[in-house]
Protein backbone atom coordinates (compact mmCIF):
# COMPACT_ATOMS: atom_id res chain seq x y z
CA UNK A 1 0.00 0.00 0.00
CA UNK A 2 2.40 2.23 0.86
CA UNK A 3 4.52 1.62 -2.34
CA UNK A 4 1.44 2.56 -4.23
CA UNK A 5 0.47 5.90 -3.12
CA UNK A 6 4.58 6.79 -3.57
CA UNK A 7 3.89 5.89 -6.89
CA UNK A 8 1.75 8.57 -7.45
CA UNK A 9 3.86 11.67 -7.25
CA UNK A 10 7.48 10.22 -6.64
CA UNK A 11 10.01 7.31 -8.30
CA UNK A 12 10.63 4.67 -6.26
CA UNK A 13 13.76 3.31 -6.29
CA UNK A 14 16.03 0.84 -4.11
CA UNK A 15 19.77 0.68 -3.63
CA UNK A 16 21.43 -2.45 -2.71
CA UNK A 17 24.79 -1.46 -3.51
CA UNK A 18 27.34 0.99 -1.34
CA UNK A 19 26.69 4.32 -1.01
CA UNK A 20 27.94 6.86 -3.20
CA UNK A 21 27.84 10.72 -4.00
CA UNK A 22 26.85 10.20 -7.94
CA UNK A 23 24.39 7.74 -6.82
CA UNK A 24 22.53 10.43 -3.53
CA UNK A 25 23.00 13.09 -6.33
CA UNK A 26 19.84 12.40 -8.15
CA UNK A 27 17.94 11.43 -4.76
CA UNK A 28 15.26 13.76 -3.49
CA UNK A 29 14.40 12.24 -0.42
CA UNK A 30 16.64 9.24 0.96
CA UNK A 31 15.16 6.46 3.22
CA UNK A 32 16.66 4.33 5.27
CA UNK A 33 14.24 1.90 6.32
CA UNK A 34 14.98 0.03 9.46
CA UNK A 35 19.07 -0.76 8.41
CA UNK A 36 20.71 -4.04 9.33
CA UNK A 37 23.88 -3.79 8.77
CA UNK A 38 26.99 -1.32 10.31
CA UNK A 39 28.03 1.37 7.82
CA UNK A 40 31.33 2.10 6.94
CA UNK A 41 32.91 5.09 7.49
CA UNK A 42 33.32 6.26 3.72
CA UNK A 43 29.40 5.62 3.97
CA UNK A 44 28.81 8.46 6.90
CA UNK A 45 30.68 10.67 4.97
CA UNK A 46 28.50 10.24 1.81
CA UNK A 47 25.37 11.00 4.04
CA UNK A 48 26.99 13.80 5.38
CA UNK A 49 27.96 15.50 1.97
CA UNK A 50 24.46 14.47 1.08
CA UNK A 51 22.81 16.50 3.88
CA UNK A 52 25.19 19.07 4.61
CA UNK A 53 26.03 20.09 0.82
CA UNK A 54 23.70 18.71 -1.35
CA UNK A 55 21.28 19.83 0.65
CA UNK A 56 19.33 16.84 0.54
CA UNK A 57 16.72 14.53 2.85
CA UNK A 58 17.01 11.77 4.48
CA UNK A 59 14.70 9.40 6.12
CA UNK A 60 16.06 6.77 9.11
CA UNK A 61 13.51 4.62 10.65
CA UNK A 62 14.08 2.14 13.24
CA UNK A 63 12.45 -0.05 15.75
CA UNK A 64 11.41 -1.52 19.05
CA UNK A 65 14.88 -2.32 20.56
CA UNK A 66 16.63 0.40 18.51
CA UNK A 67 20.32 -0.08 17.34
CA UNK A 68 20.90 -4.15 19.25
CA UNK A 69 18.18 -5.06 17.82
CA UNK A 70 18.99 -4.32 14.27
CA UNK A 71 22.69 -4.54 14.48
CA UNK A 72 23.41 -0.86 12.61
CA UNK A 73 25.09 2.17 13.78
CA UNK A 74 23.54 4.19 12.36
CA UNK A 75 23.29 6.35 15.73
CA UNK A 76 26.54 7.46 14.81
CA UNK A 77 25.84 9.27 12.05
CA UNK A 78 22.75 11.01 14.25
CA UNK A 79 24.46 11.90 17.17
CA UNK A 80 25.74 14.57 15.06
CA UNK A 81 22.64 16.71 14.53
CA UNK A 82 21.29 16.13 18.40
CA UNK A 83 19.33 12.92 17.73
CA UNK A 84 19.33 9.36 18.78
CA UNK A 85 17.10 6.67 18.73
CA UNK A 86 17.30 4.70 21.87
CA UNK A 87 17.27 0.64 22.75
CA UNK A 88 14.18 0.52 24.15
CA UNK A 89 10.23 -0.16 23.60
CA UNK A 90 7.27 2.51 24.06
CA UNK A 91 4.24 0.25 25.68
CA UNK A 92 0.50 1.75 26.31
CA UNK A 93 -0.77 0.00 29.61
CA UNK A 94 -4.06 -0.33 29.06
CA UNK A 95 -6.54 -2.04 26.15
CA UNK A 96 -7.20 1.16 23.67
CA UNK A 97 -8.18 -0.20 20.34
CA UNK A 98 -5.25 -2.16 19.74
CA UNK A 99 -5.12 -5.38 21.37
CA UNK A 100 -1.09 -5.49 22.12
CA UNK A 101 0.43 -3.19 24.33
CA UNK A 102 3.16 -2.17 21.68
CA UNK A 103 0.72 -1.50 19.20
CA UNK A 104 0.32 2.01 20.97
CA UNK A 105 -2.40 4.93 20.00
CA UNK A 106 -0.79 8.15 20.89
CA UNK A 107 -3.01 10.91 22.09
CA UNK A 108 -1.35 14.68 22.14
CA UNK A 109 2.08 13.47 21.13
CA UNK A 110 2.08 15.63 17.69
CA UNK A 111 3.78 18.82 19.95
CA UNK A 112 4.91 20.74 16.46
CA UNK A 113 2.55 23.65 16.55
CA UNK A 114 2.48 24.12 13.08
CA UNK A 115 1.84 20.26 12.09
CA UNK A 116 -1.00 19.80 14.84
CA UNK A 117 -2.76 22.54 13.18
CA UNK A 118 -2.56 21.64 9.83
CA UNK A 119 -3.59 17.79 10.46
CA UNK A 120 -6.82 19.26 12.28
CA UNK A 121 -8.07 20.74 8.97
CA UNK A 122 -7.49 17.80 6.98
CA UNK A 123 -10.20 15.02 6.95
CA UNK A 124 -8.66 12.46 9.76
CA UNK A 125 -10.29 10.78 13.00
CA UNK A 126 -10.42 13.63 16.01
CA UNK A 127 -11.24 12.88 20.00
CA UNK A 128 -14.91 14.63 20.17
CA UNK A 129 -14.02 16.23 23.33
CA UNK A 130 -13.36 19.82 24.66
CA UNK A 131 -9.79 20.13 25.32
CA UNK A 132 -7.82 22.48 26.77
CA UNK A 133 -5.43 22.65 23.83
CA UNK A 134 -5.93 20.95 20.56
CA UNK A 135 -3.95 18.78 19.82
CA UNK A 136 -5.13 16.06 22.80
CA UNK A 137 -7.89 15.88 19.43
CA UNK A 138 -4.96 14.18 17.09
CA UNK A 139 -4.36 10.46 18.14
CA UNK A 140 -1.89 8.56 15.80
CA UNK A 141 -0.53 5.12 15.86
CA UNK A 142 2.60 4.05 16.72
CA UNK A 143 3.49 -0.01 16.98
CA UNK A 144 6.53 -1.43 17.99
CA UNK A 145 8.52 1.22 17.75
CA UNK A 146 11.55 3.14 20.52
CA UNK A 147 11.76 6.60 21.92
CA UNK A 148 14.69 9.28 21.03
CA UNK A 149 16.47 11.53 22.82
CA UNK A 150 16.92 15.13 21.13
CA UNK A 151 18.82 18.03 21.56
CA UNK A 152 20.10 21.23 19.94
CA UNK A 153 20.42 21.73 16.54
CA UNK A 154 17.43 19.28 16.41
CA UNK A 155 14.00 19.75 17.37
CA UNK A 156 11.03 17.46 18.60
CA UNK A 157 8.50 16.86 16.12
CA UNK A 158 6.23 13.80 17.86
CA UNK A 159 6.51 12.30 21.84
CA UNK A 160 4.63 9.95 23.80
CA UNK A 161 2.15 12.05 25.46
CA UNK A 162 0.95 12.09 28.83
CA UNK A 163 -1.07 8.38 28.35
CA UNK A 164 1.73 5.77 26.97
CA UNK A 165 5.30 4.31 28.45
CA UNK A 166 7.51 6.28 29.10
CA UNK A 167 5.37 10.00 29.15
CA UNK A 168 6.55 12.70 27.56
CA UNK A 169 9.49 11.22 25.41
CA UNK A 170 10.36 11.98 21.71
CA UNK A 171 9.02 9.88 18.77
CA UNK A 172 10.35 12.06 16.09
CA UNK A 173 13.28 13.94 15.75
CA UNK A 174 13.60 17.21 13.02
CA UNK A 175 17.00 18.96 11.59
CA UNK A 176 17.79 21.20 8.93
CA UNK A 177 20.15 23.46 7.62
CA UNK A 178 20.70 26.27 5.84
CA UNK A 179 21.29 24.90 2.50
CA UNK A 180 18.30 22.63 2.77
CA UNK A 181 19.02 19.67 3.88
CA UNK A 182 17.00 17.85 5.99
CA UNK A 183 17.35 14.64 8.54
CA UNK A 184 14.11 12.91 9.77
CA UNK A 185 14.45 10.59 12.64
CA UNK A 186 11.43 7.83 13.82
CA UNK A 187 11.85 5.13 15.85
CA UNK A 188 9.08 3.03 14.67
CA UNK A 189 9.38 1.74 10.92
CA UNK A 190 5.74 0.13 11.45
CA UNK A 191 3.82 3.42 11.38
CA UNK A 192 3.54 3.24 7.67
CA UNK A 193 2.68 -0.54 7.37
CA UNK A 194 -0.30 -1.51 5.63
CA UNK A 195 -2.23 -2.47 8.55
CA UNK A 196 -1.55 0.94 10.61
CA UNK A 197 -1.94 2.97 7.11
CA UNK A 198 -5.27 2.04 6.40
CA UNK A 199 -5.64 5.14 9.65
CA UNK A 200 -6.45 8.49 8.03
CA UNK A 201 -4.07 10.05 10.70
CA UNK A 202 -1.47 7.67 9.89
CA UNK A 203 -1.75 8.36 6.00
CA UNK A 204 -2.34 12.58 6.48
CA UNK A 205 1.10 12.12 8.60
CA UNK A 206 2.98 10.54 5.61
CA UNK A 207 1.66 12.92 3.22
CA UNK A 208 3.15 15.95 5.15
CA UNK A 209 6.32 14.41 6.43
CA UNK A 210 6.92 13.46 2.38
CA UNK A 211 5.35 17.31 1.61
CA UNK A 212 8.03 18.33 4.62
CA UNK A 213 11.36 16.41 3.12
CA UNK A 214 10.47 17.01 -0.31
CA UNK A 215 10.17 20.57 -0.52
CA UNK A 216 10.52 24.27 0.79
CA UNK A 217 6.83 24.72 1.33
CA UNK A 218 6.74 23.76 5.01
CA UNK A 219 8.84 26.15 7.42
CA UNK A 220 9.12 25.85 11.01
CA UNK A 221 10.06 29.09 13.60
CA UNK A 222 11.21 28.60 17.48
CA UNK A 223 7.22 29.47 18.00
CA UNK A 224 6.24 26.46 16.92
CA UNK A 225 8.48 24.26 19.74
CA UNK A 226 7.63 26.40 22.55
CA UNK A 227 5.06 24.33 24.22
CA UNK A 228 7.32 21.05 24.00
CA UNK A 229 7.12 19.25 27.62
CA UNK A 230 9.36 16.51 27.91
CA UNK A 231 10.64 13.74 30.27
CA UNK A 232 13.82 13.05 31.79
CA UNK A 233 14.86 9.59 30.12
CA UNK A 234 14.72 7.42 33.38
CA UNK A 235 16.27 3.59 32.88
CA UNK A 236 14.69 1.16 35.38
CA UNK A 237 15.14 -2.35 36.77
CA UNK A 238 15.30 -5.31 34.15
CA UNK A 239 11.83 -7.10 36.08
CA UNK A 240 11.90 -10.02 33.71
CA UNK A 241 15.92 -10.57 34.09
CA UNK A 242 14.82 -10.46 38.12
CA UNK A 243 12.39 -12.40 37.84
CA UNK A 244 14.18 -15.47 35.51
CA UNK A 245 16.66 -15.42 38.29
CA UNK A 246 15.71 -15.48 41.55
CA UNK A 247 17.99 -15.49 44.89
CA UNK A 248 16.43 -15.84 48.85
CA UNK A 249 18.38 -13.26 50.32
CA UNK A 250 21.74 -10.70 49.73
CA UNK A 251 22.79 -10.53 53.40
CA UNK A 252 25.84 -11.82 52.10
CA UNK A 253 26.95 -8.38 50.60
CA UNK A 254 26.28 -6.37 53.38
CA UNK A 255 29.08 -4.13 53.90
CA UNK A 256 31.08 -4.70 50.58
CA UNK A 257 31.22 -2.93 47.75
CA UNK A 258 28.17 -3.30 45.34
CA UNK A 259 29.54 -3.91 41.77
CA UNK A 260 28.26 -1.81 38.70
CA UNK A 261 26.18 -4.49 36.67
CA UNK A 262 23.47 -5.94 39.46
CA UNK A 263 23.67 -8.99 37.56
CA UNK A 264 26.99 -10.22 38.53
CA UNK A 265 25.17 -10.69 41.78
CA UNK A 266 22.97 -13.86 41.20
CA UNK A 267 24.17 -16.78 41.74
CA UNK A 268 23.37 -18.52 38.25
CA UNK A 269 24.36 -21.84 39.51
CA UNK A 270 21.20 -22.13 41.82
CA UNK A 271 19.33 -22.37 38.36
CA UNK A 272 22.19 -24.93 36.54
CA UNK A 273 21.57 -28.66 36.04
CA UNK A 274 24.18 -30.67 36.71
CA UNK A 275 25.45 -34.50 37.48
CA UNK A 276 27.94 -33.54 39.62
CA UNK A 277 26.48 -35.16 42.81
CA UNK A 278 24.94 -37.98 41.18
CA UNK A 279 27.87 -40.57 42.70
CA UNK A 280 27.13 -39.43 46.46
CA UNK A 281 23.65 -40.33 45.60
CA UNK A 282 24.27 -43.82 44.76
CA UNK A 283 27.02 -44.51 47.50
CA UNK A 284 24.44 -43.28 50.10
CA UNK A 285 21.53 -45.90 48.75
CA UNK A 286 25.12 -48.74 49.56
CA UNK A 287 25.70 -46.95 53.14
CA UNK A 288 21.56 -46.97 53.70
CA UNK A 289 21.49 -50.81 52.77
CA UNK A 290 18.60 -49.45 49.87
CA UNK A 291 18.21 -51.51 46.71
CA UNK A 292 19.45 -49.00 43.78
CA UNK A 293 16.83 -48.91 40.98
CA UNK A 294 15.89 -46.50 38.63
CA UNK A 295 13.11 -44.24 39.08
CA UNK A 296 9.77 -45.06 37.17
CA UNK A 297 7.37 -42.67 36.42
CA UNK A 298 4.13 -42.78 38.00
CA UNK A 299 1.16 -42.44 35.83
CA UNK A 300 -1.01 -39.07 37.93
CA UNK A 301 -4.69 -39.61 38.87
CA UNK A 302 -6.38 -36.82 38.46
CA UNK A 303 -9.89 -36.05 40.05
CA UNK A 304 -10.94 -33.33 37.93
CA UNK A 305 -8.86 -32.04 35.13
CA UNK A 306 -8.09 -29.04 34.70
CA UNK A 307 -7.35 -26.41 31.86
CA UNK A 308 -3.85 -24.67 32.19
CA UNK A 309 -3.51 -21.15 33.50
CA UNK A 310 -2.27 -18.31 31.14
CA UNK A 311 -2.34 -14.52 32.10
CA UNK A 312 -4.59 -12.30 31.01
CA UNK A 313 -3.23 -9.71 29.38
CA UNK A 314 -6.43 -7.95 28.56
CA UNK A 315 -10.15 -8.53 30.40
CA UNK A 316 -11.92 -10.29 27.53
CA UNK A 317 -14.57 -9.54 25.42
CA UNK A 318 -17.60 -11.24 25.78
CA UNK A 319 -20.20 -11.19 22.75
CA UNK A 320 -23.95 -9.61 23.21
CA UNK A 321 -25.99 -12.22 22.57
CA UNK A 322 -28.73 -11.86 19.75
CA UNK A 323 -32.20 -9.69 19.88
CA UNK A 324 -35.19 -11.54 20.59
CA UNK A 325 -36.84 -12.56 16.97
CA UNK A 326 -40.11 -10.35 16.82
CA UNK A 327 -43.06 -11.39 15.10
CA UNK A 328 -43.90 -8.93 11.82
CA UNK A 329 -47.49 -7.73 11.16
CA UNK A 330 -48.94 -4.72 9.06
CA UNK A 331 -50.11 -2.11 11.63
CA UNK A 332 -52.23 -0.43 9.33
CA UNK A 333 -54.23 -3.74 8.84
CA UNK A 334 -54.21 -3.69 13.10
CA UNK A 335 -55.23 -0.15 13.25
CA UNK A 336 -56.76 0.97 10.30
CA UNK A 337 -60.73 1.64 10.43
CA UNK A 338 -62.86 -0.39 7.83
CA UNK A 339 -63.68 2.20 5.66
CA UNK A 340 -59.78 2.26 5.28
CA UNK A 341 -59.13 -1.11 4.23
CA UNK A 342 -62.03 -1.52 2.00
CA UNK A 343 -60.94 2.09 0.19
CA UNK A 344 -57.61 0.29 0.02
CA UNK A 345 -58.65 -3.14 -1.38
CA UNK A 346 -60.94 -1.50 -3.90
CA UNK A 347 -58.10 0.54 -4.90
CA UNK A 348 -55.45 -3.06 -5.70
CA UNK A 349 -58.65 -3.82 -7.87
CA UNK A 350 -59.17 -0.67 -9.51
CA UNK A 351 -55.59 -0.65 -10.19
CA UNK A 352 -55.13 -3.75 -12.14
CA UNK A 353 -57.91 -2.97 -14.34
CA UNK A 354 -56.37 0.11 -15.16
CA UNK A 355 -53.00 -1.39 -15.67
CA UNK A 356 -51.36 -1.01 -19.36
CA UNK A 357 -50.80 -4.45 -19.50
CA UNK A 358 -53.22 -6.81 -20.58
CA UNK A 359 -52.71 -9.71 -18.30
CA UNK A 360 -53.40 -7.71 -15.16
CA UNK A 361 -56.33 -6.35 -16.41
CA UNK A 362 -59.03 -9.24 -16.42
CA UNK A 363 -59.37 -10.32 -13.11
CA UNK A 364 -59.81 -14.02 -12.78
CA UNK A 365 -62.54 -16.10 -10.64
CA UNK A 366 -60.43 -16.77 -7.77
CA UNK A 367 -58.91 -13.26 -7.16
CA UNK A 368 -62.97 -11.77 -7.36
CA UNK A 369 -63.62 -14.64 -4.74
CA UNK A 370 -60.40 -12.82 -2.54
CA UNK A 371 -61.79 -9.79 -2.83
CA UNK A 372 -65.30 -10.56 -1.71
CA UNK A 373 -63.98 -12.79 1.25
CA UNK A 374 -61.41 -9.97 2.32
CA UNK A 375 -64.62 -7.40 1.98
CA UNK A 376 -66.29 -9.59 4.42
CA UNK A 377 -63.78 -9.72 6.53
CA UNK A 378 -63.21 -6.33 7.16
CA UNK A 379 -66.78 -5.50 7.05
CA UNK A 380 -67.73 -8.59 10.34
CA UNK A 381 -70.07 -10.07 7.80
CA UNK A 382 -68.54 -13.30 8.03
CA UNK A 383 -66.63 -14.72 11.24
CA UNK A 384 -62.79 -14.34 10.66
CA UNK A 385 -62.26 -17.98 11.30
CA UNK A 386 -65.11 -19.26 9.35
CA UNK A 387 -64.32 -20.31 5.53
CA UNK A 388 -67.69 -19.27 3.75
CA UNK A 389 -68.01 -19.23 -0.48
CA UNK A 390 -68.52 -16.07 -2.24
CA UNK A 391 -71.65 -17.10 -3.34
CA UNK A 392 -72.68 -17.56 0.13
CA UNK A 393 -71.46 -13.72 1.33
CA UNK A 394 -73.21 -12.30 -1.66
CA UNK A 395 -76.37 -14.33 -0.51
CA UNK A 396 -76.06 -12.85 2.78
CA UNK A 397 -75.67 -8.79 1.62
CA UNK A 398 -78.84 -9.33 -0.42
CA UNK A 399 -80.30 -10.57 2.05
CA UNK A 400 -79.83 -7.84 4.50
CA UNK A 401 -80.41 -5.28 1.56
CA UNK A 402 -83.39 -6.69 1.18
CA UNK A 403 -84.29 -6.39 4.59
CA UNK A 404 -83.44 -3.11 5.13
CA UNK A 405 -86.39 -1.22 6.38
CA UNK A 406 -86.99 1.39 3.53
CA UNK A 407 -86.46 -1.09 0.80
CA UNK A 408 -88.90 -3.68 3.22
CA UNK A 409 -91.85 -0.65 3.34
Amino acid sequence: MLHRKLKVNWIVEQNDAELRKERLAKVQVFVLAGPQDRFTEDEFEVLKHYVEVQGGSLLVLLGEGGEPEFNTNVNFFLEQYGIYINGDNVVRPHYYKNFHPKECIVGGGVVCESMWRHLLKLDIEKVDYDFSDEKYKIHFQYPYGATLNVSEPANVLLTTGPVVYPFNRPLAGYFTNGNGGKILALGSGYIWHDKYLQDKTNDAMLEYMLKLLGGQEISYTHLDFNDVELSDNKHFTDLAFLADMPKACLIDSIGSEMPTDFKQMFDMNLCALSNRLLKDVMEAYEQLHVKYEPLKIIKPQFEIPLPSLQLATFPPIFSEPPAPPLELYDLDETFSGARSQLAHMTGQCLQALQSKEPQRRLLNQRELENYVKECARITAIVDEHQDMAAREILNIVARQIASYRPYAD
